[in-house]
């Protein structure tokens, strides 16, 4: 019985390569998205502790020049912000193209699954049509030609 041979597994393996290129590109583009997620919760968290200790330092006294450093500083914080915030809807865009990307690169792969899985089917009806014909014609030539 003849082996059943795929003449597209060069393209099957290359779009294998692909859906995995594709998701790796997604994996390490979440994780930018994290990355600047926590940097985003760090600025807060020090904008808070700086408005505190400024309210604080307020109550008690504080000269002008200490509070204009302070204000100038929760300012930069709040320009640090507003840039994380403008990168991190870049990111998430970039991370929404790269999923549909992804999801375009796993369509082309199933359907050459599917089509070498469809060709071994038929392959192997062929070759079980084949050997019956084959164990056919034995039998008739068995029996000597007779009916």
């Amino acid at each position: 019985m003849k082996q059943f041979q795929f003449k597209l597994d060069p393209v099957l393996k290359y779009r294998r390569f692909q859906e995995e290129q594709a998701r790796m590109d997604l994996a390490e583009a979440r994780m930018v998205c994290r990355e600047i997620r926590s940097r985003m919760e760090e600025v807060c968290r020090k904008k808070a502790g700086m408005q505190a200790q400024l309210q604080q330092e307020s109550r008690s006294g504080i000269t002008a020049g200490r509070y204009l450093d302070c204000r100038n500083f929760v300012s930069r914080l709040d320009r640090e912000l507003a840039d994380a915030r403008k990168e991190l809807r870049k990111q998430e865009k970039k991370v929404q193209m790269l999923g549909s990307q992804l999801k375009q690169q796993y369509i082309a792969k199933k359907s050459l699954v599917n089509l070498k899985s469809t060709h071994a089917g038929m392959h192997k009806r062929q070759m079980e049509t084949e050997l019956q014909k084959s164990s056919d014609e034995l039998v008739l030539l068995r029996k000597g030609g007779r009916i």
